[in-house]
C-alpha cells in the first residue's frame, strides 16, 4: 500500500467552506497567535497544499474566516428583523447582535478576547464601518424608514461605530452587558434617531 493520501473529491467551493469551518473552530478555541495552519488542514480534511494555495499565510485565512463570520452575522441580523418597522428593528438588531458575540465562540474570541485578530481586521475596519452601514442603512430602509438617505446612512454609521466601541470596550457591569439591556439601551437612545 502507497503512503500517498488519497486525493479528495470534493469541489473547491467544498473544500473553501471546510478550510473556513475548521479555522473557525480553531481560531474560537485557541486564538489567533495560536492557531495551527496543519491543524486547520488535518480538520479541514485537506492537504497543507491545498490549504497554503486557497489561503497563502495564517492572516489571509483569519481575514476570510473574519468575512464569513460577517456575512453570516449580517443574515441573522437581517432575519431577526424581517417584518419589522424602522425602529423596531434597530432595536432587535442590537440585541440579536449583543447576543451573537455574547453566545458565539467565534464572535466572542474574535470581538472580545482576540487582540491578534483586532491587528488583522484593523487594516478594512474602515471598509467594515461602510458595509455594515451601506447594508443595515439597505435593511432599515425595506423596513419603512423614511428619512432622507443622506440622514439615514449617518445615523446609521453612528450606530455601528457605537456597536464597535461596546464590543471594544464592553461594560464592566455584567447586568448591563446581557442582550436584555442592548435592548432597552437601543430602545432608549437609537431607535429614536430612526424615522
Amino acid at each position: 500500500m502507497s503512503g500517498r493520501k488519497a486525493r479528495s473529491t470534493a469541489t473547491a467551493e467544498d473544500q473553501e467552506t471546510a478550510i473556513l469551518n475548521a479555522a473557525a473552530s480553531e481560531f474560537a478555541a485557541v486564538g489567533a497567535r495560536r492557531a495551527n495552519m496543519d491543524e486547520v488542514a488535518a480538520a479541514a480534511g485537506v492537504s497543507r497544499s491545498t490549504l497554503y494555495r486557497r489561503f497563502p499565510n495564517k492572516e489571509k485565512l483569519l481575514l476570510a474566516v473574519a468575512v464569513d463570520a460577517y456575512e453570516k452575522g449580517m443574515l441573522r441580523l437581517e432575519a431577526s428583523v424581517a417584518g419589522l418597522g424602522p425602529r423596531e428593528a434597530v432595536v432587535e438588531a442590537f440585541a440579536t447582535g449583543a447576543d451573537m458575540v455574547g453566545t458565539d465562540p467565534l464572535l466572542s474570541r474574535m470581538v472580545l478576547e482576540d487582540y491578534e485578530v483586532r491587528g488583522v481586521t484593523a487594516s478594512i475596519n474602515t471598509l467594515f464601518i461602510e458595509m455594515v452601514t451601506d447594508r443595515v442603512a439597505a435593511t432599515l430602509r425595506e423596513a419603512g424608514a423614511t428619512m432622507p438617505d443622506d440622514l439615514l446612512h449617518q445615523a446609521v454609521e453612528l450606530h455601528v461605530r457605537l456597536v464597535i466601541s461596546y464590543l471594544e470596550n464592553p461594560a464592566t457591569d455584567p447586568e448591563r452587558a446581557t442582550p436584555d439591556a442592548a435592548r432597552d439601551l437601543a430602545q432608549t437612545f437609537l431607535a429614536p434617531m430612526i424615522y
